[in-house]
């Protein structure tokens, strides 16, 4: 059971990460006609103004600004858990600046791919996106100084 619910999110990841920041925007999960609830767009923070962020990165998915509020400071090593498509990874670089070192961890092939791609376009050496799971994380223990999840 738990492997099957763990499939069908990789999936339904993939599948909004192949999408338009307005399609995803459209709902509270990513896809028409899946919420039934209010539209949680609305708790939705505005990025634009942030030292780092990346409209290309920003698939509209996030509630909140997790990096804004986390305390990181210059040379920080950051940790963000299912950074999608890397937001919240550039904003965060942004704050540890040149000496830091931020990591995003997700285990959505599709969201890694895209992630890379802008850390490419970047060209930053002090972001790196790891495939992988949050609950056997694959990195050593105390490696970082705050982690943050959107």
């Amino acid at each position: 059971m738990k492997n099957d619910l763990k499939s069908l999110v990789k999936k339904k990841y993939g599948e909004i990460a192949r999408k338009a920041k307005t399609q995803n925007r459209s709902s509270c999960c990513g896809g028409a006609g899946c919420c039934d609830q209010p539209d949680y767009v609305d708790f939705s923070d505005d990025y634009t103004g942030i030292e780092g962020y990346q409209s290309e990165a920003d698939l509209g998915l996030g509630c909140g600004l997790p990096a804004e509020y986390a305390g990181i400071r210059k040379g920080d090593h950051v940790l963000d858990l299912g950074p999608g498509a890397g937001n919240d990874c550039f904003v965060a670089r942004a704050l540890v600046g040149e000496e830091g070192w931020v990591a995003g961890l997700d285990f959505t092939e599709a969201m890694i791919e895209i992630a890379r791609n802008h850390l490419e376009k970047a060209g930053y050496r002090n972001i790196d996106f790891i495939q992988g799971d949050i609950e056997a994380i694959p990195l050593r223990d105390s490696v970082f100084d705050v982690v943050i999840s959107n």
